[in-house]
């Protein structure tokens, strides 16, 4: 998928997992449905204003950080985009917290995957998580700079870093919201992995307004729901009680927000991959039809990408110098957006194969193709049928099945390859 398509897509499940956390009711401690909570200056309606004023905020991180730039200054690039639309939020808000917290931590989520997409990986809610750590490795360095030496979170985070709330949960990969999401698996039931978070989450919302010892009461009081025999009854009872000692959850806000993202992503990535195979499904019929109609072998052209997204724009001019070489031959169907093409043949399949062997060999862009010929039977013809040696390894030209058996490079490995080749193709 390319990069624009993909991000937008990216961007509605993290909206969309925004509204599924204000939409979780009854929710101790935050607004919901039903009520504001301790939050005597927000509701529903607000919390819906803010979330519409984080539409395009996500997209840009990602796009600022599809980036060969360092984790580092990644990070730094994505901070701006931040604080603009932290002015946005509050504009929508009428100058209320809604989403300062979720604006950081969906914003860090957006830049591992704008990264993650970058360095093409296939990409899974694990690495997403490793990305977050190198994005936030130095998170806490902020706490050095003059302007925060007294600050109540440098303050907290001399005292306790696990009470750092944000910044420890993000330099650890957001690890309480993996458990969260394991806990999630297990209930299938959001408000009791809601609860959950409350019981072993170090919420610095809860610290900043009732204390230690608030929290302490709050994580005690959601075991106790959580082992109750009326969870039903219990939390509906604990909403009022969270209420009324203005006791607030929003760090737990926070980490539900990824839970549903987390969900929604394994969601995606599962149809991602059906696609996949169902456009291949397809794609063989058409070449089976082809066959069929013209009773003559045919000739297909994709690129041979390693990683998850084979039709990056950046792969573009690989594609189009390659159907140079079968610019004589019939063009049966393309698929110019997902650069795949099918040809008819104009000679026996076996005078082909040879003729495109040869190209391979003769061309470093051509690695970095398939250019495949069927004959009549539906057989694909292969270099051994001829006694040729098999395709080397693109990046140590090697023994390529022993290579991809062992996992012998990284995708950044063959990343630099391609970088390279398309850097010669340029010239």
């Amino acid at each position: 998928m390319k990069a624009h398509a993909f991000f937008e897509t990216i961007e509605e499940i993290l909206l969309e997992s925004l509204k599924d956390e204000l939409d979780l009711t009854p929710k101790p401690g935050c607004v919901d449905r039903d009520d504001c909570g301790p939050h005597s200056d927000m509701d529903y309606d607000v919390f819906l204003k803010s979330i519409s004023s984080l539409k395009g905020y996500f997209f840009e991180i990602m796009e600022a950080s599809n980036t060969e730039k360092s984790f580092s200054d990644t990070f730094n690039a994505i901070r701006p985009i931040g604080i603009k639309y932290e002015k946005k939020m509050y504009e929508a808000s009428g100058g209320v917290n809604t989403h300062k917290g979720a604006i950081f931590t969906l914003g860090v989520i957006a830049s591992a995957i704008g990264k993650i997409y970058y360095d093409n990986k296939y990409i899974s809610v694990n690495l997403i998580s490793e990305y977050v750590k190198k994005l936030c490795a130095n998170i806490f360095d902020d706490f050095n700079k003059k302007e925060m030496l007294d600050s109540n979170g440098a303050r907290i985070y001399k005292n306790n870093a696990k009470h750092s709330g944000i910044r420890y949960e993000a330099k650890h990969g957001f690890m309480t919201a993996l458990d969260a999401y394991d806990f999630y698996k297990n209930t299938k039931d959001f408000l009791k992995t809601y609860v959950y978070i409350i019981s072993i989450l170090d919420d610095t919302t809860t610290i900043n307004r009732v204390g230690e010892s608030g929290l302490n009461f709050s994580k005690d009081y959601a075991k106790k729901v959580l082992n109750s025999d009326n969870f039903d009854y219990e939390i509906k009872l604990m909403n009022k009680v969270y209420t009324k000692k203005n006791i607030s959850t929003g760090g737990c806000a926070d980490t539900i927000e990824l839970v549903y993202f987390f969900k929604h992503m394994d969601e995606f990535l599962e149809i991602y991959m059906n696609n996949f195979l169902n456009n291949k499904e397809d794609r063989w019929k058409i070449i089976t039809k082809v066959i069929e109609d013209y009773k003559k072998p045919i000739i297909t052209l994709n690129l041979n990408i390693k990683g998850m997204h084979k039709d990056k724009a950046e792969f573009e001019p690989i594609y189009k110098a390659a159907k140079m070489f079968l610019s004589n031959y019939k063009l049966i169907y393309e698929d110019e957006d997902n650069y795949s093409a099918i040809y008819l043949a104009k000679n026996d399949g076996a005078h082909e194969k040879k003729k495109f062997v040869n190209l391979e060999e003769e061309y470093d862009f051509m690695r970095f193709v398939d250019i495949d010929v069927i004959d009549t039977s539906l057989k694909p013809i292969s270099r051994s049928d001829f006694g040729l040696h098999k395709r080397s390894c693109i990046v140590c030209g090697g023994d390529r099945f022993i290579c991809m058996r062992e996992d012998r490079h990284s995708q950044e490995d063959f990343n630099a390859r391609l970088d390279k080749t398309l850097l010669n193709l340029d010239k």
